[in-house]
């Protein structure tokens, strides 16, 4: 089995503006072969930003090849191979943009994203950038935004899985983990993605139907828990008229509230999917004059 491992850096926030790219060769486990280049962007223009984190800048590439120079070698080493990038949809939309931008014709090549594979291999992860993954899995990523230190960590995470699931060939890791592989070829470019939209861990035994566990799956019988008599309290003492039964509904507002914590800390995005629960949970508590004052 051959796949090449693909980074590039960009100059400024549009893809179209390439200034670096590395390529690592594995046949069978073993790199045969890498290469690096820097590249001069159309409009030699940098961010800061993005200066700050590779620390290439235009006097760096002002004497650099440009994108189609270059193309003809890139595409000699990857056309026909399995491209693996870690966020690969980032490193497939610049080598799009460069290659519709200049004219050239498109590779046909399978894209497998070492991003897609760690949020399958490590659901409990709460980010999946290249540092934490290849902290994860003992990898020494020396230089964190340098194109050559990522392609080589991508190999690493590959192999990884690979081991891990005791498979030959990417089709096979990517089935084991329930995502599709991407494309990129002419006129077309699909992304790398988990079949059911949400990490999958690993189970040999697992059916592709089934959806393994994830935290906050794990975490609903907790959440029903403190939720039904949260609920139960406020309809009770929220709707008698003393002092000491509103104290003692507001204790079930606080359930409520902690509930909602448990079950919604663990998703990207907790406060919106914890304030439509409160605001349904209101609704149902409303809807049973819950708050309101007494009829005279």
């Amino acid at each position: 089995m051959e796949y090449v491992a693909i980074d590039f850096q960009t100059a400024n926030k549009w893809h179209k503006s390439a200034c670096s790219v590395a390529l690592v060769t594995v046949k069978d486990g073993k790199i045969i072969d890498t290469f690096y280049s820097l590249i001069r962007p159309g409009i030699l223009h940098f961010d800061k930003e993005n200066t700050a984190l590779h620390g290439i800048t235009k006097e760096m590439v002002k004497d650099a090849p440009y994108f189609d120079e270059l193309w003809p070698l890139i595409k000699e080493k990857i056309n026909g191979k399995t491209l693996v990038a870690h966020y690969a949809k980032f490193d497939m939309d610049v080598l799009a943009e460069e290659l519709a931008g200049n004219e050239l014709a498109f590779p046909s090549c399978p894209v497998f994203c070492t991003c897609v594979l760690s949020q399958a291999m490590f659901p409990e992860m709460p980010h999946h950038r290249l540092q934490d993954v290849t902290d994860k899995i003992g990898f020494n990523l020396e230089q964190r935004y340098n194109a050559m230190a990522h392609a080589r960590a991508c190999v690493a995470i590959v192999e990884y899985a690979l081991k891990a699931t005791g498979s030959e060939f990417l089709q096979d890791v990517a089935d084991a983990y329930h995502f599709h592989l991407g494309y990129i070829g002419k006129d077309i470019v699909t992304d790398c993605e988990l079949k059911y939209g949400r990490a999958l861990a690993y189970d040999e035994n697992a059916s592709l139907g089934k959806k393994a566990e994830t935290y906050n799956d794990m975490d609903n019988a907790t959440y029903l828990k403190y939720w039904g008599p949260s609920v139960a309290i406020s309809l009770v003492f929220n709707s008698i008229n003393a002092e000491w039964a509103r104290a003692i509904g507001s204790i079930g507002t606080l359930g409520l509230i902690y509930a909602t914590y448990l079950r919604f800390k663990g998703t990207k995005r907790p406060f919106l999917y914890g304030f439509v629960n409160i605001f349904f949970t209101a609704g149902v508590l409303g809807f049973f004059d819950v708050g309101r004052a007494p009829k005279k």
